[in-house]
């Protein structure tokens, strides 16, 4: 697939003759006319900020472009013979967007300068995209904690992802596992399952992706993004980190949350101690140090940035009273991580430029309990160490100006990220009724490599308005291993074969042999090696007709291959159409009316490949009658209730439907923005997303089939990949008619904002929105099961629309309905939050003091009893209800989670020190202490036919108040 990137690359060299979206830059553009508003052509238009000088020159209709810039301040100087010189100060360029000026000119001599005020607006009227854009100055004012995720919580439509853990929000009704996230260009998306950065389905998202203090601005797109970007069917994140100037500055930094000025967690009590929410949470610990520098090598020419930020956690647990661990104490976990980064810019001549971006988390964890369930044994068997987590990520890019009508760019980029988890001691994990011991059970260890090469252009063609046509390529290749296993010595099964991994066992009473150990997970093979090419073009044009309206037609392309062990498969034909259009009634640049159209494909992960196109070879049921694994039951012995005691899913590698396409959905959006006073733009949108197709994986007999005697094909629960809906083909025949249902995914969602950009003083960015999230099918992610298995989630492992599962598995002891995961369960899905309100801003006192607020406020999440499945016996699996019916909880009966607030605020002071200054700063997290409860334990069942004594127990609090102190010495 190289050999199409290079070819478009020479393409682009041999183009003939832009506003662009670029990726790690913002740019200045508009129109010169003098006062009788008459397009002036020729004048020289000088931008000017911390990196230099850059001159370019108005065309034939007066306008002109200048594109490539760091984000940032910049003055805007014109100049044309026989008129006065006007010149625009403080234009402020914002990451991936256009600053829009419309200057005037008056007649008389060069050497008289008119300083133009006014004019600058705060609305891209040419845009359809929405979201926000957080700059370093935002970020610094207002109460933020020192991770990239937790900056994207301050834009609308971003909220909690659930199970996906803070790391990974949910954007616009998608799972957290269905954004794209993007540091200078390189995409640092975990390559096998979604998340930001360095992720395992146990431990979730480690490291930060990038460090707070190295992030020059994060620009979010919740909805409406052009036909550049795609690989989400969930928002966009894009960063740029800091880049070096004409002025040597630098920092130095330490930012200290201590725990004795945090207050008491709320406790948790379950009456058993089967989950690991049962270990409380005591004490939360954070700290960092580090430096940051960066100038130039060469004035306006070549410039550096480099940093590095040492950080450390500690969460401190204590086992549950009468544990066996409780007698420890509290417990520590420790966490390290030492971010870097560093960066070269060479301005190799107005409107060429060449970056160089090195950065990364590289994390550790000694050993410990590095789970929060290891305290629940008799023992710290259960104990583990991360030997590393994070990644590390380059990147070559280079940005030109060939002509005034013809840009390109092209680069380079590598990511890499993986984890690695050790056990402290290799034994079995037993889970009994009341207790949890033995080791870790389930781990898995992986890495991740991702090259990226691509290459775009922009043209401008004046035809009937003006086109900016931007076009290029994008190609990824991808290497992603995957090792999982359990802990505790392999074994042998009642068949003769010999497992690869140890286990995780179930102890369940029986009347005649007293206790049945059952083996609920283990596995025949578990090494996959597996890799990914992602090929993808676009081309886009951007129309402005007039100084009222912007068509902005698009489309793109996208193929996936993914190999595993044993097989690959591609996803192609992907074409994603985009169609959007603005506004300006007045044609000031001060107002818009929008709407886009577009379809988004998801971009499968290569945990797909691990699992589906490699040979899975899960064991659901093993019995045996000792804990050691050496005696298995026969088949026919009625024991633990059943008669069947060993059971298999996936000893083959998936069959994939020839037919089966990948994952999308569509978007419309409409709105409106008003920049209603200077600076202050206030704006109100409508955004409509569908599921227009899904891929999982099926396994066509009906679930109770699995359970009854002399059934073909019922051995082992094996696996196709398709497109599931009502037309899919059922097997086997119970009497009566059985079907799949088509997954629904509707999001609906009315969002009103309100933005000032910093000045005079202060700033606020501050949004509501009404949302509906409506459906079956949750995305990527399952937050019912916490199933973090993209494409291939246990949703849709058996038909929905299957009366038997009642009329023949109630009297084997099923519980639930599984017509409640279809069309008879559609309800409000777990990530609905039916309300969201949120305020960001700051207040800058002249004696150098300043105050800044951020409040936020959502709806709590819908409620649904989950029993366990019976063939693999997992919890979390079977709607007792229809979706959010609500349930029965330790504080009476509830639909939803109780509505959640947090109410932060942060302060600063700058001491000028000559040329220097000391800023000493200090945050207060949940000010007023409000632990309102997150969560409850919606699990009937603990395992098939095993009630769960913590069903309707609170299982989550909101922290306690936290204070940070942190100082900067700037120099």
């Amino acid at each position: 697939m190289k050999y199409w990137v290079w070819c478009v690359i020479v393409l682009l060299a041999l183009a003939r003759s832009a506003t662009a979206q670029e990726t790690t830059t913002g740019s200045i553009g508009g129109q010169v006319l003098d006062d009788q508003g008459l397009p002036l052509p020729g004048a020289t238009v000088t931008v000017t900020a911390a990196q230099g000088a850059q001159s370019f020159a108005t065309d034939a209709q007066g306008r002109f472009f200048a594109p490539f810039l760091t984000p940032g301040t910049y003055s805007v100087r014109v100049e044309l013979t026989g008129f006065r010189t006007a010149e625009q100060k403080n234009v402020e360029v914002r990451l991936g967007q256009r600053a829009e000026l419309n200057l005037k000119m008056t007649v008389g001599g060069l050497s008289e300068t008119v300083e133009v005020t006014g004019t600058r607006a705060v609305v891209d009227t040419t845009n359809t995209t929405v979201g926000a854009n957080i700059d370093s100055q935002m970020l610094a004012r207002v109460p933020v904690n020192r991770t990239l995720a937790d900056t994207l919580y301050i834009a609308p439509g971003v909220s909690s992802g659930g199970g996906t853990g803070r790391s990974n929000p949910s954007v616009s009704g998608a799972s957290g596992l269905e954004n794209q996230y993007l540091v200078d260009g390189v995409n640092i998306t975990n390559p096998g399952y979604g998340a930001l950065g360095s992720y395992s389905i146990v431990l979730g998202s480690l490291g930060t992706g990038v460090t707070f203090d190295f992030i020059q601005e994060v620009q979010v797109k919740t909805g409406g993004y052009e036909a550049q970007y795609g690989q989400a069917t969930g928002g966009v994140v894009s960063v740029v980190t800091k880049s070096g100037t004409n002025n040597l500055r630098g920092t130095l930094f330490g930012y200290a949350q201590p725990g004795r000025l945090q207050n008491s967690f709320t406790l948790i009590n379950l009456p058993s101690a089967t989950r690991s929410e049962a270990v409380n949470v005591t004490e939360t610990q954070t700290s960092d140090f580090g430096a940051e520098a960066g100038g130039p090598v060469i004035q306006n020419r070549l410039f550096y940035f480099a940093a590095i930020d040492p950080q450390w956690s500690r969460t401190t647990f204590a086992a549950p009273s009468g544990f066996p661990l409780a007698s420890l104490g509290n417990v520590n976990r420790e966490r390290r991580i030492l971010a870097y980064s560093t960066k070269g810019t060479w301005q190799l001549a107005t409107g060429h430029r060449l970056d160089a971006s090195f950065f990364g988390d590289p994390g550790n964890g000694p050993a410990g309990p590095q789970r929060r369930s290891a305290l629940l044994g008799t023992t710290t068997e259960a104990y583990s160490r991360l030997q590393n987590f994070g990644g590390h990520n380059q990147t070559v890019r280079y940005n030109g100006v060939i002509r005034p009508t013809w840009l390109v760019e092209a680069g380079f980029a590598r990511a890499t990220n993986g984890i690695t988890e050790l056990p402290s001691v290799n034994s079995y994990r037993y889970i009994t009724p009341t207790q949890i011991t033995g080791g870790i059970g389930f781990f898995e260890n992986n890495t991740g490599s991702n090259q990226q090469w691509q290459a775009f252009s922009t043209n401008i063609v004046n035809w009937r308005g003006q086109h900016q046509i931007r076009y290029g390529i994008q190609d990824e290749l991808i290497d992603y291993d995957n090792v999982t296993n359990y802990s505790g010595p392999t074994f042998t099964l009642s068949n003769g074969q010999q497992t690869v991994t140890g286990a995780t066992i179930s102890v369940l009473d029986d009347p005649t042999f007293g206790s049945i150990y059952r083996v609920t997970r283990a596995n025949l093979a578990n090494v996959r090696t597996t890799k990914q090419n992602y090929l993808s073009f676009f081309a886009q044009d951007i129309w402005q007709v007039g100084r009222h309206l912007t068509v902005r037609p698009g489309v793109r392309y996208e193929q996936q291959k993914l190999t595993g062990n044993a097989t690959d498969y591609t996803f192609n034909g992907n074409w994603a159409p985009r169609i959007g259009a603005t506004y300006d009634p007045a044609g000031s640049g001060r107002m818009k009316l929008f709407a886009n159209y577009g379809w988004f494909f998801a971009k499968i992960p290569n945990d797909l490949a691990a699992r589906a196109l490699s040979s899975d070879a899960g064991i659901t049921r093993a019995d045996y009658f000792d804990p050691n694994l050496t005696q298995p039951v026969p088949e026919g012995t009625t024991a633990a209730g059943t008669r069947v005691h060993l059971r298999f899913a996936g000893l083959s590698p998936s069959t994939f439907d020839t037919n089966a396409r990948s994952t999308y959905s569509t978007e419309t959006l409409v709105g409106a923005e008003w920049e209603a006073v200077p600076g202050l733009s206030l704006g109100a949108r409508y955004i409509r997303r569908r599921y227009g197709r899904v891929l999982e994986d099926i396994g066509t007999l009906p679930l109770v089939a699995y359970l009854l005697p002399d059934v073909p094909g019922a051995e082992s629960v094996e696996y196709s990949v398709t497109n599931p809906g009502t037309k899919t083909a059922v097997a086997g025949n119970l009497g009566v008619p059985i079907s799949f249902d088509n997954a629904v995914h509707e999001y609906d969602a009315v969002e009103f904002e309100a933005d000032r950009r910093f000045s005079n003083g202060w700033s606020i960015q501050s949004s509501y929105r009404w949302s509906r999230l409506w459906g079956n099918f949750e995305g990527f992610f399952r937050n019912d099961n916490g199933q973090s298995d993209p494409g291939i989630t246990s949703l849709f492992d058996f038909p929905t629309n299957d009366p038997t599962y009642v009329s023949l598995g109630a009297p084997l002891g099923f519980r639930g309905d599984i017509r409640f995961l279809g069309s008879a369960g559609n309800g409000p899905l777990p990530n609905d939050r039916r309300h969201q309100g949120k305020l960001f801003g700051n207040y800058q006192f002249g004696f150098g003091a300043n105050v800044g607020v951020g409040v936020q406020i959502q709806s709590g999440a819908p409620l649904t009893a989950l029993a366990a499945n019976p063939v693999y016996d997992s919890p979390g699996e079977i709607p007792e209800t229809p979706r959010g019916a609500g349930m029965q909880t330790e504080q009476g009966f509830r639909t939803r989670t109780p509505v959640q607030m947090n109410f932060d605020v942060h302060g600063d002071y700058g001491i000028r020190l000559g040329a220097r200054r000391l800023v000493v700063l200090a945050d207060a997290f949940n000010l007023f202490n409000q632990q309102r409860v997150l969560d409850y334990d919606n699990y009937t069942e603990i395992s098939f036919q095993v009630t769960n004594p913590n069903f309707g127990r609170v299982i989550a609090y909101q922290n306690p108040r936290t204070v940070r102190f942190g100082a900067r010495f700037e120099f």
